[in-house]
């Protein structure tokens, strides 16, 4: 049975006890100031431990730093780079190095990571488009997903942003969720179809980037420019959003512009 860790953080922080009313501010200075949305200790907590040292399943590349999700994606779909965690870590730097800035990935970006690993993008979205999921999966497609990690931690609206991050949907559980391979903690789980697509949603809204990428192989021996130049026919639609990886800042906001 597998376990969905991010329903599971949901239903943690659904039960936390409520914390006691603060007091209204007397300092007239102190009353105008913006009040930022409080964040759930157990997600904060999910986020600030997610880079520490953890057993996680054997199929999924865990990212090394701080924003190089994209190049961890790279690795991990790559048909081959090496997976073991030495020759994952230097396919990820030489990745990142090659094609980045250091400070995230955009769709294009990994779109040319994905060619330079010889795989094509075959179709690009603006939102988690479930038929089209179900589609390339039935072809032995797997399919990358840029979302807000908070709203996919959670389930919940909450406006708070997470981070603009890539993650790998490669399957379906028995109950019709989607089998996500999660970068940040280096582990799979399933989530709703919809959970997915809500988090899409939340990464247009407060990070102005996200969707999906549905990556294969190609049918037919292409070149790498081939490949970039076919990707780039996929990608506009997403955005030029980084995406970067789950951790949480103090501020809990975008850590991967």
């Amino acid at each position: 049975m597998r376990v969905n860790l991010f329903q599971s953080i949901a239903r943690l922080a659904e039960t936390r006890p409520q914390q006691a009313a603060q007091p209204a501010a007397t300092d007239p200075a102190q009353a105008q100031a913006p009040q930022q949305p409080a964040v759930p200790d157990i997600v904060a907590r999910y986020f600030t431990d997610s880079f520490e040292p953890a057993a996680g399943a054997s199929d999924v590349v865990k990212q090394t730093k701080d924003a190089n999700c994209g190049a961890a994606v790279a690795t991990m779909l790559s048909p081959t780079a090496g997976k073991d965690g030495a020759a994952a870590a230097r396919k990820m730097d030489a990745l990142e190095s090659r094609f980045t800035d250091g400070g995230g990935t955009t769709p294009e970006e990994l779109a040319k990571m994905l060619a330079h690993e010889g795989l094509e993008v075959k179709k690009g979205t603006s939102n988690f488009d479930m038929p089209s999921v179900n589609e390339a999966l039935s072809r032995g497609q797997q399919v990358v997903v840029q979302v807000d990690t908070n709203r996919l931690a959670t389930g919940v609206d909450s406006k708070v942003a997470g981070g603009s991050h890539w993650v790998v949907v490669d399957g379906m559980d028995d109950k019709g969720n989607y089998q996500v391979k999660d970068t940040n903690t280096g582990s799979r789980y399933s989530v709703s179809g919809q959970q997915i697509a809500d988090s899409v949603g939340s990464a247009w809204e407060l990070h102005q980037g996200g969707g999906m990428l549905v990556v294969g192989a190609p049918q037919s021996a292409m070149d790498e420019g081939t490949l970039v130049e076919k990707a780039n026919l996929h990608t506009d639609v997403l955005g030029d959003t980084d995406g970067g990886g789950s951790r949480a800042r103090g501020s809990f906001g975008r850590e991967s512009s």
